[in-house]
């Protein structure tokens, strides 16, 4: 088995997933996830990811609301598929939940993608633009990586760059953030972004 997730393992595991759900009788899911796992769901990449980020719960396809904590099902359903296919503990988390408590980009519910896995399972991954905005973020505050090759792969305009920068800022006020963001921006060929924020 290919170690991590690729797209046929995301669609496998996430199936599973939604058949654990209904065989335990319990309520449907629905997540809003972000990160690699939604990027490869969306066909933006094509690479292995380790986890899949859930970034909020959303509530008969209408409220967002904070991922923290995952229901109890949820989790023992997920304990199950990583024993079933060998996926680590914590393949599915609500890791990036701070995002949602700090303010998603405007529109953000507007621009998700929804795919059903069973009748127990529904998945709303970010679209596009968010995507852009939350690999900006995470590239410029962890540095050099998949977040930076990320964010190439969207190949981003310098006007979304320049919203995503905004947005950032919103959620690390620090002037060092502010500096390794315009760096960053200047790595990718937006001098002009980066001059402008």
């Amino acid at each position: 088995m290919p170690d991590g997730l690729n797209s046929e393992r995301l669609v496998e595991a996430l199936t599973l997933l939604g058949e654990r759900l209904r065989l335990v009788g319990a309520a449907p899911q629905e997540l809003v996830v972000c990160g690699g796992s939604s990027l490869i769901a969306a066909g933006f990449v094509s690479r292995v990811t380790r986890d899949i980020d859930v970034l909020a719960l959303r509530v008969r396809g209408e409220e967002i609301i904070s991922a923290r904590p995952l229901p109890v099902p949820l989790l023992e359903a997920a304990t199950r598929v990583a024993a079933d296919l060998g996926l680590p503990e914590g393949w599915l988390n609500n890791g990036p939940a701070d995002l949602f408590e700090m303010g998603l980009p405007e529109g953000f519910a507007s621009r998700l993608k929804q795919r059903e896995f069973g009748s127990h399972l529904t998945m709303w991954f970010a679209g596009r633009l968010d995507q852009i905005h939350f690999k900006l973020y995470a590239a410029a505050d962890q540095g050099p990586g998949r977040h930076v090759d990320d964010l190439i792969a969207l190949n981003p305009s310098g006007e979304e760059l320049a919203a995503a920068a905004r947005w950032a800022f919103t959620h690390d006020v620090s002037p060092g953030f502010r500096s390794l963001t315009r760096e960053l921006l200047t790595q990718l060929g937006h001098d002009d972004v980066a001059r402008q924020i």
